[in-house]
């Protein structure tokens, strides 16, 4: 499972860069042209202070005039021949990164949809958010600024030991004593950063998902009084990002005095050097002239360095973050030679059905009964006992840890899971809406349904009088997760949704637990309707829904006690009787 605080893919930075690279393929052509505009500027950026070097040499030291126009008309030509190759090259990248960005970011979404259940009871939303936004958006900027910054930075640096070695080998001496202090350093400051720029995206992550979490629970921060401690709360994670780029900034701001000081010292070993050789008339004065200009080119590489460290980290933490995500396995996979479920006929069967969260404490235990085409099965059981965990199995939201489930005689792990999952209706205790109108939220299964059929799937689930009342009627805009709708509301447009899709076999997880006495009065007629004719298992507390099931299955513990009519389990003593006396004596309409 996936750790949100801590990541534990621990890959050094160039092997995750690298990685993140390879999603530049697709692209190959482009980034080859640009490479090649690429190699094409930085050459002529550096044209410039040789053609100062001729003018110099040539021309003004003999007091020849007439040569030059034609040289400063080449400096304007090449200078500008540049420019607009600089231009085009951020174009050009910018359109390669940010199409390989929007790739990535689409290939993470898709993992993450297609990550079984249990990834999500552990995963945080924020941080599942902070990763496919906040984190690509990083990495975007390792694929065009970052990437064309360093190569420019590298040939240049490379061209410029080329020409000076060539002109003078003392004074490309010079140039490779600079750069083992700036590696040194170079090294130094990266192994200092990126622990800081690790930490920074994890806790940016930890404040989305505060923001998310108060937002989506606003009712509750606000009845328990807890706005201050969800401020303080936010606070010290808000002091702790802060702090981390405080630490990061100090770490930069050495870096800068260091460089100037080492390119300083360069200077002045040159001028000392160079000067020596011009008055010995070993190197001549546009040659001297020559090197300091590309002295000046160096200093500004080196300066970035600290900038790209920062780009680097960052991308390769963003990165590790990323990878993490798309390494995670999903623990419900489809087999290769999956098949379509054909015509559903509607028989289940559990055949010693065992199954664990962690692994280690047992939430089902040899689980076994079978369900006929159409029947009616009613769950009960007292809370903590595994009953919704059963049901989650049958649509392969979990898949047991040994034995199995079998749908009309074959193991429900033959299937593909949308096939499957489209045979299967569910409807939820925890009524979940989308943003959007009544209209759409009915038809979310069955996009292409006419209005006549999401019409009469709201007068099943008995919420269509109602609908009727609004304004806006069906295109009533229902706010996020329905939260403009009462409880019950929700409950019979979630109810609407499944009706909707006419689903061979329905599931329902206590689906009048959040109505009214009246509503639940409503619902009942309908209830019993839409299951004539489907495999319905529902999980029930109320009298009305066992009593209507044509059998009972009584967990306890992860151990399937009891199973029979409501009149076998009443006749002998066990979980059943005792619950339904109680309720008796107590006068309520719940077991």
């Amino acid at each position: 499972m996936i750790q949100t605080k801590t990541i534990q893919i621990k890959q050094p930075t160039l092997k995750t860069i690298w990685r993140l690279l390879g999603f530049l393929k697709p692209y190959r052509a482009l980034v080859f042209l640009a490479f090649l505009m690429l190699v094409v500027s930085t050459i002529l950026s550096l044209v410039s202070p040789m053609l100062v070097k001729d003018a110099i040499d040539t021309y003004i030291l003999n007091e020849d005039f007439a040569g030059l126009p034609k040289l400063a008309l080449l400096v304007l030509v090449v200078t500008v021949t540049q420019s607009v190759l600089s231009a085009l090259l951020r174009l050009l990248t910018e359109y390669i990164s940010q199409n390989t960005v929007h790739k990535l970011r689409k290939k993470l979404y898709q993992h993450i949809s297609n990550l079984s259940i249990g990834f999500f009871d552990f995963a945080r939303t924020g941080d599942l958010m902070s990763r496919i936004t906040s984190d690509t958006n990083v990495i975007g900027r390792l694929y065009g600024f970052a990437t064309i910054t360093m190569l420019v930075n590298f040939l240049t640096l490379i061209g410029i030991f080329a020409v000076v070695t060539y002109w003078e080998p003392v004074l490309g001496l010079i140039y490779l004593f600079i750069l083992p202090f700036a590696y040194i350093a170079m090294r130094a400051y990266a192994l200092k950063v990126r622990p800081l720029w690790r930490r920074n995206r994890e806790a940016s992550g930890e404040i989305t998902s505060i923001m998310q979490e108060v937002v989506t629970s606003i009712r509750v921060v606000k009845l328990f009084g807890k706005e201050e401690d969800e401020l303080e709360r936010f606070r010290k994670k808000n002091i702790e990002v802060r702090d981390i780029h405080i630490n990061t900034s100090k770490i930069s701001a050495f870096w800068m005095p260091y460089i100037a000081f080492l390119t300083s010292v360069a200077s002045a070993v040159v001028l000392l050097i160079g000067g020596y050789l011009v008055l010995e008339s070993k190197l001549t004065i546009g040659t001297l002239i020559a090197f300091t200009t590309y002295l000046g080119y160096l200093a500004r590489p080196i300066r970035q360095t600290g900038h790209l460290i920062n780009l680097a980290q960052s991308s390769a933490t963003a990165g590790d973050r990323i990878f993490e995500l798309l390494d995670t396995k999903s623990h419900v996979i489809e087999k290769e030679d999956a098949i379509y479920v054909p015509e559903v006929h509607g028989d289940l069967s559990f055949k010693d059905v065992s199954f664990s969260y962690s692994g280690k404490d047992t939430t089902l235990k040899n689980v076994s009964f079978d369900i006929k085409a159409g029947e009616n099965i009613a769950v009960v059981g007292p809370t903590g006992a595994g009953k919704s965990t059963l049901i989650s199995l049958i649509p392969r939201f979990y898949d047991p840890d040994s034995g199995s489930i079998l749908l009309d005689g074959i193991d429900i792990r033959e299937y593909k899971l949308k096939s499957l999952r489209a045979k299967i209706g569910y409807v939820l205790q925890d009524t979940f809406l989308f943003d959007g109108t009544i209209k759409d939220n009915i038809a979310y299964g069955k996009p292409e349904a006419s209005f006549d059929e999401v019409k009469n799937a709201a007068i099943a689930a008995e919420i269509d009088e109602y609908i009727m009342s609004l304004p806006n009627q069906y295109d009533t805009e229902i706010g996020e997760r329905g939260v403009r709708l009462s409880g019950g509301q929700r409950q019979r447009i979630a109810i609407a949704r499944v009706l909707l899709v006419d689903p061979p076999i329905l599931i329902l997880d206590e689906p009048t637990a959040n109505v009214d006495a009246n509503t639940e009065a409503r619902l009942q007629n309908a209830l019993f309707n839409v299951t004539k004719g489907r495999t319905t298992i529902i999980i029930a507390h109320r009298l009305w829904a066992i009593r209507n099931a044509d059998k009972i299955a009584v967990i306890e513990k992860g151990l399937l006690t009891q199973f029979g009519t409501h009149e076998e389990l009443i006749s002998v003593r066990g979980f059943y009787r005792d619950a339904t006396e109680k309720q008796a004596l107590a006068g309520k309409e719940s077991v």
